[in-house]
C-alpha cells in the first residue's frame, strides 16, 4: 500500500487525480489561498458583523474553477448554502471565532477532497474521524492508540481512499485543526497504523533543496526551519514504523525527489546541509534574580507556552546569570508582555533583572548525520565564521552531536552561508 500526501491547489487538481491510483490512500488539504479566503468571510462576518457577500464570492468563484464534475458542482453549492447558515447561528450562539474557523475549515477540507475522489471515482472518508487528539495550551496532542484504532478500523480493508486531512476531533467532539503540514502529518499517522510500504509527500520544489537521499534526522533538522514543505513532526510516525518517505514534486511528479530513510545514499560528507531562519528576535533575560533560582527557566518557558509561543532556540551558560531565546518576529510583543509581567509578578526574579531583544537576527544550522563523534566540525564552523569576519551572538549544539546553530545578525546571513558552504563541498 502506498500513501500520497497533497496539498490541493488549482493548477494541481489533475495530478492528484491522477496519482489517486489503486492501491493508493491519497490524504488532501486545501491549500493556504483557499484558506485564507474562508478566514476573511468568517471574520467579516463575525468579527466585523459585515455581509460579506465579496469575501464569499471569492470563496464560490474558487471553488467553481477545481472541477467540473456535476456531483462535486451540487456538494459545492449545497456547502456554501451550509456555510452561510452555520455563521449566521454561530453570531446568534456566540460560538467562539476560533472553533468557527476550525469547524468551517475541516468541512472546507472535505469538500476539497471531494473534488478529487469524484474526478478519480474513490470514496472519500473525512479525516476528523480518524484522528483523536487533545488541545492542551494551543497545541494539539494526538492519542497515538485511539488514532490508529480508528485508522485500522475505517480503512485497514481499503486501498483506494482519498482523506480529508489537517484536522482532527477531541474526545469531546470539538473539531481541531492539526496546524501546518496537517495533510503531511495525517498521511504519516494513516501510513504508520496501516504499514504501508511507503509515504510520499507531494511539494512544490524538486523533492528537498535538490537532495536526493537523507536520513530521518537530517530531515528533521532541515523542516525544522519556517520555510521547510512540511514540519518535521510528521517524520517521527513514519521512522518509529520504518517507513521510507518519498518527497515529489507535485509539478513533475516523474522527478525522483528526495528519498528519506534510516540510511542516506549521498556521499561520505561530514556536513549534509545548512538551514537558515530568519525574522527572529533573540531574547535575552538575565540579573541576579537568576542566581542558582529553581524554577526560574521553568517559570519562563511555562509562562511563552500557555501564551502560544514557540521558542526556537535555547542557550544558557553555567553561570545562570543569563536565559538567551529566539522567537518569531510575530511574537515579540506577547513575549515582551510575558517576561515583563513574570518579573513583576515572580519572585523567582527581582525587579532589578531586565530583559534584552536584539531585532534582526537569524539562526543558521549546520546538520549532517556524519558529524556524530567526529572530532573537529565545530572548529571547522566557527573558525568558516571567523575568517569571514562573522561575529557569532549565541550558538548552540544538541547531545545528539547532529546539528550546530549559530545566531547572527541578518546583515551576515550570505556571508555566513558562503563560509559554510566550503564544509558541504570541501572539494572546492
Amino acid at each position: 500500500m502506498l500513501v500520497r500526501s497533497f496539498v490541493l491547489r488549482r493548477e494541481s487538481i489533475g495530478v492528484i487525480v491522477q496519482e489517486c491510483v489503486s492501491g493508493t490512500i491519497a490524504v488532501v488539504r486545501p491549500e493556504k489561498a483557499l484558506v485564507n479566503l474562508f478566514r476573511s468571510f468568517i471574520h467579516k462576518r463575525i468579527v466585523e458583523k459585515e455581509a460579506a457577500e465579496i469575501e464569499i464570492n471569492e470563496v464560490q468563484s474558487y471553488l467553481n474553477t477545481l472541477t467540473d464534475n456535476l456531483t462535486y458542482q451540487q456538494k459545492k453549492a449545497e456547502f456554501l448554502e451550509y456555510i452561510q447558515d452555520y455563521v449566521n447561528k454561530a453570531i446568534v450562539y456566540s460560538i467562539p471565532l476560533a472553533a468557527v474557523e476550525d469547524f468551517l475549515l475541516a468541512q472546507c477540507a472535505v469538500l476539497c477532497s471531494q473534488a478529487v475522489a469524484q474526478s478519480a471515482h474513490v470514496e472519500v472518508i473525512d479525516g476528523r474521524d480518524l484522528v483523536v487528539c487533545h488541545q492542551k495550551e494551543h497545541t494539539p496532542v494526538f492519542d497515538w492508540t485511539a488514532t490508529c484504532q480508528e485508522i485500522e478500523r475505517k480503512c485497514k480493508s481499503k486501498s483506494h481512499l482519498v482523506i480529508a486531512g489537517g484536522y482532527a476531533r477531541t474526545p469531546h467532539g470539538e473539531v481541531v485543526g492539526i496546524g501546518k503540514g496537517g495533510a503531511n502529518m495525517m498521511a504519516a499517522l494513516v501510513a504508520s497504523a496501516l504499514h504501508a510500504e511507503t509515504l510520499e509527500f507531494y511539494v512544490e520544489g524538486e523533492g528537498i533543496n535538490g537532495i536526493t537521499s537523507m536520513t530521518y534526522d537530517e530531515a528533521a533538522h532541515y523542516c525544522a526551519s519556517k520555510k521547510a514543505p512540511f514540519p518535521s513532526a510528521a517524520l517521527w510516525p513514519a521512522k518509529q514504523a520504518g517507513i521510507p518517505i518519498m518527497v515529489k514534486s507535485i509539478l513533475h511528479p516523474e522527478f525522483a525527489g528526495t528519498k528519506i530513510s534510516f540510511a542516506s545514499e549521498e556521499s561520505d560528507k561530514e556536513v549534509s546541509g545548512i538551514v537558515v531562519d530568519q525574522d527572529l528576535d533573540l531574547v535575552t533575560v538575565y540579573g541576579t534574580g537568576l542566581l542558582g533560582r529553581v524554577g526560574a527557566s521553568s517559570a519562563i518557558f511555562t509562562a511563552l507556552a500557555k501564551a502560544g509561543v514557540n521558542v526556537r532556540f535555547i542557550a544558557q551558560t553555567s553561570s545562570e546569570y543569563s536565559i538567551t531565546f529566539a522567537v518569531n518576529v510575530k511574537d515579540r510583543e506577547t513575549v515582551t508582555d510575558v517576561v515583563n509581567n513574570l518579573v513583576v509578578d515572580n519572585p523567582l526574579m527581582p525587579l532589578d533583572d531586565v530583559m534584552v531583544v536584539n531585532r534582526e537576527v537569524a539562526i543558521v544550522t549546520v546538520y549532517g548525520s556524519r558529524m556524530k563523534s567526529r572530532p573537529g566540525i565545530s572548529g571547522k564552523v566557527f573558525s568558516s565564521l571567523g575568517e569571514a569576519g562573522v561575529s557569532v551572538i549565541a550558538s548552540a549544539q544538541g547531545g545528539e552531536e547532529l546539528s550546530i546553530s549559530v545566531v547572527v545578525e541578518n546583515a551576515d546571513i550570505d556571508k555566513v552561508q558562503q563560509a559554510l558552504a566550503v564544509l558541504m563541498n570541501p572539494e572546492r
